[in-house]
This record gives structure tokens, C-alpha cells and sequence, in this order.
């Protein structure tokens, strides 16, 4: 991690999360038995903690740790899998020179272009050589670690070799071989996509070797000491809050950081009070966009009004029919409107900015 060189008016804070950095630091720690899925709703800060864990790591033990953050990579099928995950390189190549370049596996390993070629061509498993070299790394005293978050976006991928494989599947597959059967290398796989992890959730194999950890919102608290100390958790020094506006924030956006931040930035040139109104309308046009003339959708987000969580069954008093019910629910949670929580199989607005947006969208049809 690089010292960033540059002075700027904000900076992105990191408050108390020392709870969930020792449990990522025990799993670490313990001997690779298990995959470990931390969810959580967008926003709650769950890559953000990944980032400031493997910066505590390497200064504390012998071992090679790569993160690999699948939020903004196109990934369209098994070569851009081949690409991404293992760092071949399309480019011409220069002339009649033969070149000898390696690549990097999450710079885990350095393998010829010819291997890389014959897992492209489908012709050598990936996986096989993956363990391979983490067989090599352990015999080193090296302990690898991988991090992928949002491994949900090659969820559509299959594998090049004239079978119908899915990667992640297979991925999955060699993720149990290595931690829970091998005991070679430690797995953490981040999502904030319920339904994606609902499906790990409830698969019988990887639910036995399988852990899952939320990450949420900051709470009351976090975000008070933070809003009340800007000089010392964002480095903002000519701008202060007061312990009612601190708390006029929360009311607005609870614990999401992404959302604090966003409105932070704001106050430099707006008072707060029409920052807040613009935020809380925002997210009113935001529900009323999103429900359009679609009258199923707003049956939905209606019985959010008088209930924080839902599960499916609280739902059957609408009279969607179920098929159509779950896959609205489904197009709700990816499209962010709702947030899926798989441990406890329940539905909640997204955070509590999509709260006043439901409640503020519906109280404006009374009034209409």
C-alpha cells in the first residue's frame, strides 16, 4: 500500500471496526478449514475494511496476500475469466522475436505463456495448476491468501472446453479442495448480492464448509464520533458540525459511509438543512422512478412503510402470485432498492436513505 502524496480537503475515514478486523484476523490465523463470505448491504463498507485489513497484514506476518476486486472489471466469458484472474496479456507480439513473458495468478505465481496459452485453449484445467502452486508456496513457509470481492460477476461464465462447466461452480469446488480438504490457502470471498450468496447459503456442501460474517452499517455511535471529530477521521479542518446536525445526518443516512461522505462534500458549499432536503428527494425521485407504472413494485415497497424487515412469507397478504413475487423481489435486490440478508432470509430497504425515499414517495400519494 502506497502513501497517497497528495493533499486533499476531505479524506475517505475509516471508523472503529476493530470488532470486525480481529475476526478477520482469527480466520487468518486458524488453519485454512473453511471459505469465509462476508455480505453485507452496498455501501456498509465491507471493501473499504478488506483494504485496511491487508494493509495491518502485511505488516504483521509472512504471507502472500491478494485482493482482487471484481466491482468494475468486464467480465463477458471464459477468456476475459482466463484474462482477468490470471493476467495474460492480448497485445501483438513484437515481430518474429519470441518472447518469454510470465504473468502472475493475483502476482501469486509466474507461469510461462505457453501454460497460460493451454488454459485459454481450455487444454490445461486452471485449477489444477493453481493448486499446484499453492502446494509450492506452502512448502516455502508461504501461507497464500485470496480476496476476491464480487465474485458474483462471473456468475454467467462457463468453462472453454467443450463441456458445459460453470467457472464458478468449479471455482467453488477448488475453493473446498484448498481450505476445507487440503488445508493450503486461506478464502475470503466478499458480495453485497444476497441472492448470490443465499445460493452458497443453501448449498449442502458449501454450507458445511462455509462461514459467513455481515458486515453492516457503522452504528449510532461510530457515526456521532465521527461527524463531531472531522479533523481526525477525514481530515476536513475548515468545516465543524454541530451534535444536532451530526444527528440530522444520521436521521438522513444512518450509518452508510459512502453516504456521509457524499454529503460532506456537499457542505462545503450548501447548508446543511438543504443538503438534506435535496438527499431525502433524491431518494423519494429515486423510488418514484423506479416504480414507474409498475403496480407490483409498489405493492412491495408499500409494506415497507410500517416494517423495517420482511420475510417472503410476510408478503403473501399482497396476492402477487409466488413466482412473479420472487422474482420481483430478486429484481429489487439487484437494482439495490432492497438488500437481501441470507443468514436470516429477510428483506429491508437498501439503507436508510431508501427508507425516506418509500416513506416520503408514499406519504406524497396521500397527500395527492
Amino acid at each position: 500500500m502506497t502513501k497517497d502524496k497528495f493533499e486533499y480537503r476531505k479524506d475517505t475515514a475509516f471508523i472503529n471496526r476493530e470488532k470486525e478486523l480481529d475476526y478477520l484476523r482469527g480466520f487468518i490465523n486458524e488453519r485454512p478449514e473453511s471459505i469465509l463470505f462476508i455480505h453485507g448491504p452496498k455501501s456498509s463498507g465491507k471493501t473499504t475494511l478488506l483494504y485496511k485489513f491487508l494493509a495491518q497484514l502485511e505488516k504483521e506476518q509472512k504471507l502472500d496476500i491478494k485482493f482482487l476486486n471484481l466491482r468494475k472489471k468486464l467480465i463477458a466469458n471464459y477468456r476475459d475469466f482466463i484474462r482477468i484472474f490470471f493476467g495474460i496479456d492480448y497485445g501483438p507480439s513484437k515481430g518474429d522475436i519470441k518472447e518469454t513473458r510470465e504473468y502472475g495468478i493475483f502476482n501469486f505465481f509466474k507461469l510461462s505463456a505457453a501454460v497460460l496459452k493451454g488454459m485459454e485453449s481450455g487444454a490445461l484445467d486452471p485449477f489444477e495448476i493453481m493448486k499446484r502452486e499453492f502446494v509450492k508456496l506452502n512448502k516455502k513457509g508461504v501461507k497464500p491468501v485470496l480476496i476476491i470481492d464480487e465474485l458474483q460477476a462471473i456468475d454467467h461464465v462457463y468453462m472453454n472446453n467443450g463441456e458445459k462447466r460453470h467457472v464458478i461452480i468449479e471455482l467453488f469446488n477448488f475453493f473446498v479442495a484448498m481450505t476445507k480438504e487440503s488445508h493450503l490457502a486461506h478464502i475470503i470471498i466478499a458480495s453485497s448480492d444476497g441472492y448470490f450468496l443465499n445460493t452458497v447459503y443453501n448449498d449442502s456442501r458449501l454450507k458445511k464448509t462455509s462461514k459467513f460474517y455481515k458486515v453492516d452499517y457503522l452504528q449510532e455511535g461510530d457515526v456521532m464520533e465521527w461527524l463531531l471529530n472531522l479533523e481526525k477521521h477525514s481530515k476536513i479542518k475548515d468545516y465543524a458540525l454541530t451534535r444536532e446536525e451530526a444527528g440530522k445526518i444520521w436521521d438522513t443516512v444512518g450509518g452508510s459511509m459512502w453516504e456521509i461522505q457524499d454529503i460532506l462534500s456537499e457542505l462545503f458549499a450548501e447548508p446543511l438543512e438543504p443538503v438534506l432536503e435535496l438527499y431525502k428527494r433524491k431518494m423519494r425521485g429515486i423510488i418514484d422512478f423506479y416504480i414507474g407504472l409498475n403496480p407490483g413494485r409498489k405493492q412491495v415497497l408499500k409494506a415497507f412503510v410500517e416494517n423495517d424487515s420482511l420475510g417472503l412469507k410476510d408478503f403473501a397478504s399482497l396476492g402477487i402470485e409466488v413466482g412473479a413475487l420472487e422474482e420481483l423481489l430478486r429484481e429489487m435486490v439487484k437494482n439495490n432498492i432492497l438488500y437481501f440478508d441470507p443468514t436470516d432470509a429477510v428483506y429491508y430497504p437498501q439503507s436508510k436513505s431508501y427508507r425516506w425515499g418509500i416513506d416520503i414517495y408514499f406519504e406524497t400519494l396521500k397527500e395527492k
